[in-house]
C-alpha cells in the first residue's frame, strides 16, 4: 500500500460511493419529491411477468398514502396514484369501460404478475396479482389490482420522471 493509498484510507476517500438512486432502484426509507410533496418509500412491489418491468412504491406523507408505479421498457413511465374506496366481488367484474366519479376510463392494458415485496405491501408473494390499467380521455389513469379476493382501486395521473426528485436514505 502506497503513501497516497494510506492517506485516502485515513480520510475515507476509498469508501464506495453510494449507488445513485433512480426510479428503478428506490429503497425503503428513500424520499421521493413530486408536486411539492415529499413522500417516504414505505414499501416496494416488484411485478414479474409480461414484457414490461413494473415496480410499485407505496409512498407515505404524514399518513397520506400514495402509490408510484414505474414501468420501464425503452422509456420510463411513471404514474402517481391515490387509493380509492371501491370493491369488486371477483376479477370478472372488471369491464372494458369503468366509470368513477363521473369519468369514464377505458382499458389500455391488463396482466397477471407474480410479485416480490419489501416493506409494506397489500400483496403476498405466493399468489398472482391480476391488474388492469384504464385511461380516461383526460389522461387520468385507473389501476385495478386483485389478489385472493382483495381489490385495490387507484386513481392518478402520469408524472414525468424528470419531475420527480429522489433523496436516498442514509
Amino acid at each position: 500500500m502506497g503513501f497516497f493509498d494510506k492517506i485516502k484510507g485515513i480520510f475515507g476517500a476509498d469508501k464506495k460511493e453510494s449507488e445513485e438512486r433512480t426510479l428503478a432502484n428506490l429503497k425503503v426509507g428513500d424520499i421521493v419529491s413530486c408536486d411539492l410533496t415529499d413522500y417516504e418509500v414505505a414499501g416496494i412491489t416488484i411485478y414479474r411477468g409480461g414484457p414490461r418491468q413494473r415496480i410499485g412504491y407505496l409512498l407515505n406523507d404524514a399518513g397520506r398514502k400514495c402509490f408510484l408505479l414505474v414501468e420501464s421498457q425503452e422509456i420510463i413511465r411513471s404514474y402517481l396514484y391515490e387509493t380509492i374506496q371501491a370493491r369488486l366481488e371477483n376479477p370478472d367484474a372488471v369491464n372494458y369501460e369503468m366509470i368513477y366519479d363521473g369519468v369514464s376510463y377505458y382499458e389500455k392494458v391488463r396482466g397477471e404478475s407474480n410479485v416480490n415485496t419489501v416493506g409494506t405491501s397489500a400483496f403476498n408473494t405466493v399468489d398472482p396479482v391480476y391488474w388492469w390499467m384504464h385511461v380516461a380521455d383526460s389522461g387520468q389513469a385507473m389501476l385495478i389490482e386483485w389478489q385472493n379476493g382483495e381489490t385495490i382501486f387507484r386513481i392518478g395521473t402520469q408524472v414525468k420522471p424528470e419531475h420527480i426528485t429522489i433523496y436516498a436514505a442514509s
